[in-house]
C-alpha cells in the first residue's frame, strides 16, 4: 500500500534504538558497535575515560548490522582515517570515516547494496570486497563503482550457518564454510575457470554434532576455532589454509557453556567464546577455562571483540548492553584462597571464632580462651591473651572503621564481656553484664566521634556500652550507657546495629527478623518528642541485672519504632545507613530500603538478590555510588553486583553456618572463615569492585511487554545532558527544548525499569529498576502525576504512582520521584517507594470454607491495567485488570496507594480478557461519568458504567455469594462484536459527537466506531435511578490494515490515528471521513512489538512514540 503524494506528513523519524548488539569491532582506539541498522562509536581512551562519541543512524537501512571489516592500510594507521565495510543480513555499505580525540566525522559513504543472499563474512582484497554468501558462494565487489566483478559458487550449494574468508588477494582467497550438515567445507574461489563453473570443496571436516555458528582463524599459529549448537568449542590444527590439501587435526574439544555458543574469537594467547547462556569464557589454547565473564541478561551474548594490545574483551548482548572486560594479567588481581596454618603444637586448642580487624589483621579465638592475631603483612600468628573464662563458648567481634580502630570484643556464656585493645592487650577491660549467656555482640560507629558496643543477654536485654580511648592511646574506658529491651520472641537477641545519621538513633536487627529503632541516648527522647517513658519498661533487671558487681539496675528502654518480622523467621543479618536511607538484609534472600520519618521506620522498597542467594549477609556501598550484596549461594560466599548483575567474587567456603568475617577497603577485600580446623583467607586487591567498564547499561533481558510515559521534566542549562550528536548531524527537531521524558517499561524478565529520554541527545538513561515481581510483568498503569513540592513549587521534578501486574496474579503499587541530580550521567535521580501489593493466592488463603470452592488458578496472569480515577473525595482510584482466567477485576487503592484490595469482579467474557481501557464522559448539565471498556480473545468489546456501579443503593454491584468474596459486577451496558479474534490494542478519544473508539486485532484488522451516550440531566440523575444509554453511531472496519497482530494503537486527534503491528510497520490513518484512510507507513526495527505509547512533547518538537518489544525504539514526528 503506497501513500498518496499529497499525504507527506506526519513522517516519523527514528530518534533512538535500544536493540540487541549484533556486531562489535575494535579499530585502533575506537570501538564500533552495531545495534539494528545504527552504528555506535566509542572512544577507548587508555587514560581510563571510555565514552560514546557518535551514533550513526540508519546506516544499513532495514538490515541488522552483523559485522565490520576495516580496510588494511599500507602503513597500518587507522587512528585518523579508516575505510569500513559494514554488512548484515543482505545489505552492504562502505563508509570512510575520520576520527580523533573527541571527534568523529563521516567523510564518504557508498550506496546501500542489496545482495541476493545472506552475507556471512566480508574481506578486503586489494581495494575490492569479497563476500561469503548464504548458499556457499563468493562474490567479489567493487566498492567504488558499486558493481559485482565476479561470483563463484561451490558445487555443494547447501545453506550455510557461518563462513570465514582468509587471504589478502583473490588468488589466495580461502573460504571455510559451516554447512547445515555440521561440516566445515574448505574451498578456493580462484580455482574456478573463466566460465565461473562451481568449485568443489578441497576438504570436509566433521566433528560437531550441531550447527556451526561461528569460526575464527589465527594465521600465526595455524589454528581454527569453531563454535556450535552442541554447546562446544573446538580447536583445529589446520596450518596455512591458503595452501590446498593440508591436514586438519582436532586438538581441543572444549565444553564450558550450558547453552548454544554463538561467537568465538582466537587471539595469540587466548580463545574467547560467548553464547546463549550469557557467559563469555576465556580459554587457553589447550582448552582450559581461565576466566568467566557474567553480567549480561536475557537470551545471550551476540557479539564479541578484542583489543589485544590492551588485553580487553568487549561483549554485546541481547539486553542492549555493551561491556568491557580485562583479560588475565591486566584484570582483577587477587591472591585467591589460602590456609593460614594455625595448627601447631605451640597453639593448643580448637578454633571457635574468627574476625577481621580491617583488611590486613585477623583475629581468632580458641576453645581454651586464647586470642590470636595474624598480621597479613608479617604473615605470622601472635598470641594476644588467654583467659580461661572464655573457653568452650566465646563470641568475637572486631570494631568497624579503618583497620578496626584496634579494638575487639569477646563474650562468654556467663554474661562477661571483654574489650581488648589489639595493640595493647594488657589494657583489656572486663565487665560482667548479665547472669546468663551473652547471645550476640555488635558494634556501632558514628564517624570518628562515638563508638558503641551492644551485647544481648537473657530476656531480650541489650546492654549498650560506650567505648572511649585515653589521650595516650594506651588505655580505654568502657561505660554502660543504657539498656534496651527487645520485643518478646522465642530467640530474643539482636544480630546487628548501626547509627542512624546524625546519631540520635540506633537501628538494630534481631533474630526474629524485626528491624528496631532505639534512641542512642535515652535523654534525647524528651527533646525529640518521641517515645518517652511510655516506650520503656522500668524496674529491676531480674536475673540478668547488674553491670559488674552490685551496681543499681538501669532502665530498659523499648524501641520507639518496630517493623516486626520484616525478614521472616531467619533473622536480620546486617543494617547499613547511607544517603538518608537504612538498608537491611536477611536470610530471606531479600534486602530492604527503609527511611525514618518522625521517629518511625517506614519501608521504601524490597529487592531480591540474585537467584539462589537465600542468605543475604550484608551489603556495601562502593565508590561509584552503587552497592554490592554479600551472601551465601549454596556452599559459596558470593559478592554480587545488582547494577551489573554479576558475581564479582565467589569463594567456595562450604556455607555460612561456620564462623566467618568480611572486610572491604579501597585497597583490598578479605573474607576469612574456619574450615577443617584452620583459618582460610580469600584476599583480593582493589576492594569489592571489578575493573570492568559498562559502556552501555542493559535495559531488559527479555521482551518488553508494556511501555508507559509518565511525564516530562524541564531541566535548566546547569543540568545540560551531554549529547551524542554533533551539531551538523542533528535531525530536524532534535535541537528542541531541554525536555526529558520519563518512561516506564516492564518485561518478561520480572523487572520494571524507569527510563529518562532527553529530547535533544538521542540517548536513554536507566534511572532505576524495580524487581519485586516473582513472574513476568505484563501491564503498567500510572496515576497521580505531580511535582515533588506540589503545584506551587517551581523546582523541576516529577512524582507519580505506578501499578504493575503480571504473572502469578501478582500486583504491586509503588511511587516514584524523579529529581535533578548533577552527579549522575542523566542529571536525574529516581527514588522508588513500594506502597502495597496483592496476590490472588493471598486473598484465597484468607477465605473460609475453602474446601467448598474452586481455587483461583495460580497461573492467572494480568494482561492489562487501567486506572479509573473517581471524583469522590476521600476515595482512591480504581484499578481495572484484564485477567487470563476470563475475569475483569476491580481493585480499590486507598491511603495514597498503601492499601490495595479486590473490590469486584465479573466473568462476563468467559475467556481470556486481553485489554481494559477507562474513559470519562463529561457534558454540560450532566454528571461526570466513568466508563470501562474490556476486550477479550473472541473479539468482543464490553462497556461498563462504573459511576452507576459505585453509586450507593445501585443494584449494578451484586453482593458476593459468600462473605469475604468480592462483589460481582453486573452485566455490561453495551457489547460490540468488533473482531473475529483477540483484541490486542484499544484506545478512545472524546469528540463532539461522543467518543471515538478504535481497536486492533490479531488478524491485522482495525475497527473504529463512534460511541454516543444519552445521559439524563443532572437534576434527574440525582433524584432517580436513570442510567445512561450507550449506542453506536458510526462503525467502520479495515480488514487488512496490517499483515500481523496490531499490538499498538493511539488516536492522536479526531482526524489522525497511528497503529503499530508485529509486521514492524508504524502506520498513520486519516479519520473523520468515513472509513479510516491510509496516509503513510514507516518501518521500525523492533521485532515482536507488544505495546506502544504516544504523546505530544511541544509545538517545536512534535510528538514522540515509544515502541517496546524485543528492544525499544523511539520515533518523533510533526503534525
Amino acid at each position: 500500500m503506497d501513500a498518496p503524494e499529497d499525504y507527506v506528513w506526519p513522517r516519523a523519524t527514528s530518534e533512538l534504538i535500544l536493540l540487541p548488539v549484533t556486531g562489535l569491532e575494535c579499530v585502533g582506539d575506537r570501538l564500533l558497535a552495531g545495534e539494528g541498522p545504527d552504528v555506535l562509536v566509542y572512544s577507548l581512551d587508555f587514560g581510563g575515560h571510555l565514552r560514546m562519541m557518535k551514533r550513526v543512524q540508519n546506516l544499513l537501512g532495514h538490515y541488522l548490522i552483523h559485522g565490520f571489516r576495516v580496510r588494511p592500510e599500507p602503513n597500518g594507521d587507522v587512528d585518523s582515517e579508516a575505510m569500513v565495510a559494514v554488512f548484515g543480513s543482505k545489505g552492504l555499505r562502505i563508509v570512510k570515516v575520520s576520527w580523533g580525540p573527541g571527534r568523529f566525522r563521516e567523510l564518504w559513504r557508498s550506496g546501500l547494496w542489496n545482495m541476493s543472499d545472506w552475507i556471512w563474512d566480508a574481506r578486503w582484497l586489494e581495494g575490492n570486497v569479497a563476500l561469503a554468501l548464504g548458499h556457499n558462494s563468493v562474490v567479489l565487489y567493487d566498492p567504488v563503482v558499486g558493481c559485482m566483478l565476479q561470483e563463484v559458487p561451490c558445487t555443494d550449494r547447501c545453506t550455510l550457518s557461518s563462513a570465514c574468508l582468509i587471504g589478502d588477494t583473490w588468488k589466495e582467497l580461502t573460504i571455510v564454510a559451516g554447512a547445515v550438515s555440521n561440516q566445515l567445507l574448505v574451498w578456493y574461489p580462484a580455482a574456478a575457470l573463466i566460465d565461473n563453473k562451481p568449485v568443489a570443496p578441497d576438504r570436509r571436516v566433521s566433528g560437531h554434532v550441531g550447527v556451526i555458528f561461528s569460526m575464527s582463524y589465527l594465521e600465526s599459529k595455524g589454528l581454527l576455532a569453531t563454535a556450535s549448537e552442541d554447546r562446544s568449542v573446538r580447536i583445529w590444527k589446520v596450518g596455512d589454509l591458503r595452501v590446498p590439501g593440508g591436514r586438519v587435526q582436532n586438538i581441543g574439544h572444549c565444553f564450558g557453556h550450558s547453552a548454544r555458543v554463538w561467537q568465538v574469537k582466537l587471539l595469540e594467547n587466548y580463545l574467547i567464546s560467548a553464547g546463549e547462556d550469557c557467559v563469555c569464557l576465556v580459554w587457553s589454547h589447550e582448552g582450559e577455562i581461565l576466566q568467566a565473564f557474567r553480567g549480561h541478561q536475557g537470551r545471550g551474548i551476540r557479539a564479541i571483540a578484542a583489543h589485544e594490545r590492551q588485553a580487553w574483551v568487549v561483549t554485546g548482548g541481547d539486553d542492549s548492553g555493551i561491556r568491557l572486560w580485562h583479560l588475565v594479567g591486566r584484570g582483577y588481581p587477587g591472591s585467591g584462597v589460602s590456609a593460614l596454618c594455625f595448627k601447631s603444637r605451640s597453639r593448643p586448642g580448637t578454633l571457635k571464632a574468627v574476625t577481621l580487624a580491617g583488611s590486613w589483621r585477623l583475629l581468632a579465638v580458641t576453645d581454651t580462651g586464647a586470642l590470636y592475631l595474624y598480621d597479613l603483612e608479617v604473615k605470622c600468628w601472635e598470641q594476644l591473651l588467654e583467659d580461661k573464662r572464655f573457653q568452650s563458648y566465646c563470641l568475637l567481634e572486631a570494631a568497624p572503621g579503618p583497620e578496626g580502630f584496634g579494638l575487639c570484643a569477646m563474650a562468654n556464656g556467663e554474661g562477661r564481656v571483654k574489650v581488648v585493645p589489639i595493640n595493647t592487650p594488657t589494657a583489656a577491660v572486663d565487665l560482667t553484664l548479665f547472669r546468663g549467656k551473652v547471645h550476640s555482640l555488635s558494634w556501632a560507629l558514628r564517624g570518628y566521634e562515638e563508638l558503641l558496643l551492644l551485647a544481648s543477654g537473657p530476656g531480650g536485654v541489650v546492654a549498650c556500652l560506650e567505648i572511649t580511648a585515653a589521650p595516650t592511646g594506651k588505655a580505654i574506658f568502657v561505660k554502660e550507657r543504657c539498656r534496651y529491651l527487645l520485643p518478646p520472641s522465642k530467640q530474643r537477641w539482636h544480630t546487628c546495629s548501626a547509627f542512624l545519621p546524625p546519631g540520635d538513633f540506633l537501628v538494630c536487627g534481631d533474630r526474629r527478623g524485626s528491624v528496631l529503632l532505639f534512641p542512642s541516648r535515652p535523654a534525647l527522647l524528651k527533646d525529640l518528642g518521641v517515645g518517652g517513658k511510655a516506650g520503656a519498661v522500668t524496674g529491676a533487671l531480674g536475673a540478668g541485672s547488674g553491670s559488674g558487681g552490685g551496681e543499681t539496675a538501669l532502665t530498659e528502654w523499648g524501641p520507639v519504632s518496630t517493623l516486626p518480622s520484616l525478614h521472616g523467621k531467619q533473622g536480620v543479618t546486617s543494617v547499613t545507613c547511607h544517603g538518608g536511607y537504612v538498608y537491611t538484609t536477611g536470610r530471606d534472600g531479600a534486602y530492604y530500603q527503609l527511611f525514618v520519618r518522625g521517629g518511625q521506620l517506614q519501608p521504601v522498597l524490597r529487592q531480591k538478590s540474585c537467584r539462589g542467594m537465600n542468605w543475604v549477609a550484608g551489603l556495601r556501598m562502593v565508590a561509584d555510588g552503587s552497592m554490592v550484596i554479600l551472601g551465601f549461594h549454596a556452599n559459596e560466599f558470593v559478592v554480587w553486583s545488582p547494577r551489573s548483575h554479576e558475581k564479582l567474587h565467589i569463594v567456595n567456603c562450604g556455607g555460612g553456618h561456620r564462623s566467618w568475617a568480611f572486610s572491604d577497603t579501597e585497597a583490598a577485600m578479605a573474607f576469612a572463615y574456619l574450615k577443617d580446623g584452620d583459618v582460610m583467607l580469600y584476599r583480593a586487591l582493589g576492594g569489592c569492585t571489578r575493573p570492568h567498564v559498562i559502556l552501555r547499561e542493559s535495559l531488559h533481558g527479555r521482551e518488553i511487554t508494556c511501555v508507559k510515559r509518565v511525564g516530562t521534566i524541564t531541566l535548566g542549562p546547569e543540568y545540560e545532558v551531554p549529547s551524542f550528536m554533533q551539531p551538523d548531524h542533528l535531525e530536524p527537531g532534535s535541537e528542541g527544548p531541554g525536555l526529558t521524558d520519563i518512561v516506564i517499561t516492564c518485561s518478561e524478565d520480572t523487572t520494571v525499569c524507569v527510563l529518562a529520554l532527553p529530547t535533544a541527545t538521542g540517548s536513554a538513561h536507566a534511572l532505576t529498576a524495580v524487581c519485586n515481581h516473582i513472574s513476568s510483568v505484563r501491564a503498567l498503569a500510572v496515576w497521580g502525576i505531580g511535582t515533588p513540592g506540589g503545584p506551587q513549587d517551581p523546582r523541576p521534578g516529577l512524582t507519580a504512582h505506578v501499578v504493575s501486574a503480571g504473572g502469578r496474579a501478582e500486583m504491586h503499587c509503588f511511587s516514584i520521584m524523579v529529581t535533578p541530580d548533577p552527579s549522575t550521567p542523566s542529571r536525574l535521580a529516581c527514588h522508588v517507594m513500594h506502597l502495597s501489593s496483592h496476590r490472588l493466592d493471598e486473598y484465597w488463603d484468607r477465605q473460609r470454607n475453602r474446601h467448598r470452592m474452586v481455587k483461583v488458578d495460580p497461573e492467572t496472569r494480568y494482561m492489562s491495567l487501567a486506572v479509573c480515577e473517581l471524583d469522590r473525595p476521600g476515595l482512591g482510584p480504581l484499578v481495572a485488570a484484564a485477567c487470563s482466567d476470563g475475569a475483569v477485576r476491580l481493585f480499590l487503592l486507598q491511603d495514597s496507594g498503601r492499601r490495595l484490595q479486590l473490590l469486584a469482579e465479573t466473568f462476563h467474557h468467559k475467556r481470556c480478557v486481553l485489554k481494559v481501557h477507562s474513559f470519562t464522559h463529561e457534558a454540560p448539565n450532566q454528571r461526570r461519568r466513568l466508563f470501562l471498556c474490556s476486550a477479550a480473545t473472541d473479539g468482543s468489546l464490553a462497556f461498563w458504567d462504573l459511576t452507576t456501579v459505585l453509586d450507593h443503593g445501585s443494584g449494578a454491584l451484586e453482593p458476593p455469594a459468600d462473605p469475604g468474596l468480592p462483589y460481582r459486577l453486573g452485566t455490561p451496558c453495551l457489547t460490540v462484536q468488533a473482531h473475529s479474534c483477540g483484541v490486542n490494542s484499544l484506545h478512545t478519544l472524546p469528540t463532539r459527537e461522543g467518543h471515538l473508539v478504535a481497536s486492533g486485532s490479531e488478524d491485522g484488522s482495525l475497527h473504529v466506531f463512534v460511541l454516543a451516550m444519552e445521559a439524563p440531566e443532572l437534576e434527574e440523575a440525582m433524584g432517580g435511578d436513570l442510567v445512561p444509554q450507550l449506542h453506536v453511531l458510526e462503525e467502520y472496519s479495515v480488514p487488512c490494515a496490517h499483515a500481523a497482530h496490531v499490538t499498538g494503537l493511539k488516536i492522536l486527534s479526531p482526524s489522525l490515528m497511528v497503529s503499530a503491528s508485529i509486521d514492524q510497520r508504524l502506520t498513520f490513518w486519516r479519520l473523520g471521513h468515513g472509513e479510516p484512510t491510509f496516509m503513510n507507513s514507516t518501518v521500525y526495527h523492533v521485532p515482536d512489538v507488544a505495546d506502544m505509547d504516544c504523546w505530544p512533547v511541544s509545538p517545536e518538537f512534535g510528538h514522540r512514540c515509544a515502541l517496546g518489544g524485543q528492544g525499544l525504539e523511539v520515533y518523533n514526528w510533526y503534525d
